[in-house]
């Protein structure tokens, strides 16, 4: 009896064992259903959910932007430029024209122009430096065509300007001859003046009238000569002298000189002059 009810007791107890071993299985895959549903539930948290990141716009290539055209102006050459003047070997300016080069002729050096005043100047009211004017009395021809025509105008400037202190005493006209004008044109001269017709006239002794020529009291005119080399191109005057019977303070007077209008003046050339022919 007493083993037949551990026996009893025995299978008994294997099966309850059985039946707990089903149920901790079952209940094993009940609680991993339930644990797989809970990874799907919702969670509870304090904070918002963050949003969900938007994509980054897709980066866009700029359309290139057309170069612009510019347009060039037209571009014209410019002239040529005019050639410069030439200068002679005399320090003549020859200016050249339009197309074909000028054609130049030369007056030589020793040439004589024969001049008359234009003007009066005189030791008494004219100082050194100033000018005047002589006109060319006849054409003057060189070679290659070359003409310094009648009237072309030769300026002449004073060097020495002195009076007669006595009778005895000579006056002293300097000259330079500084160009000459024709055509249009100015041409530098290198000339020296060889003779000039001067006038001795006896000055006034008496207050204001001291420096003024006496109207009518010229002694006559006289061909001036050349100092020498160290005064050049200053005319002489000859001494007046005493007139045949006259007082001694005709002796003793004072005279100026003068070149009239019209007076002979001759010039000569220590250079060549080029001249433009025509």
């Amino acid at each position: 009896m007493i083993a037949l009810a551990v026996l009893v007791s025995a299978c008994g107890g294997e099966k309850k064992g059985e039946d707990a071993l089903s149920q901790d299985t079952a209940l094993a895959r009940d609680l991993s259903a339930i644990g797989g549903d809970t990874a799907a539930q919702p969670q509870l948290q304090d904070v918002p959910a963050p949003a969900p990141e938007q994509p980054a716009p897709a980066a866009t290539t700029p359309r290139p932007r057309p170069k612009p055209t510019t347009t060039r102006p037209a571009t014209t050459k410019p002239a040529p430029a005019p050639a410069a003047p030439t200068t002679t070997p005399g320090g003549n300016v020859a200016e050249k024209g339009t197309g074909t080069a000028e054609k130049m002729g030369t007056v030589a050096a020793g040439t004589s122009l024969h001049l008359s005043a234009a003007d009066k100047v005189c030791t008494n009211t004219n100082k050194v430096g100033d000018r005047f004017v002589a006109t060319l009395n006849s054409d003057v021809t060189g070679s290659d065509g070359a003409v310094i025509p009648a009237g072309a105008a030769v300026t002449i400037e004073l060097t020495t300007l002195k009076r007669s202190e006595n009778a005895n005493d000579q006056i002293q006209m300097g000259f330079r001859v500084v160009n000459v004008t024709f055509g249009g044109r100015t041409y530098a001269v290198d000339a020296d003046v060889q003779t000039a017709s001067i006038t001795r006239v006896r000055s006034s002794t008496g207050g204001d009238d001291a420096k003024k020529v006496l109207t009518g009291a010229a002694a006559g005119a006289v061909i001036g000569q050349i100092l020498g080399k160290k005064a050049k191109s200053t005319i002489i005057g000859a001494a007046a002298g005493a007139a045949a019977g006259g007082a001694a303070a005709a002796a003793t007077a004072n005279y100026d000189g003068c070149v009239n209008s019209g007076a002979n003046i001759v010039v000569k050339l220590n250079s060549p002059i080029q001249v433009a022919v025509r």
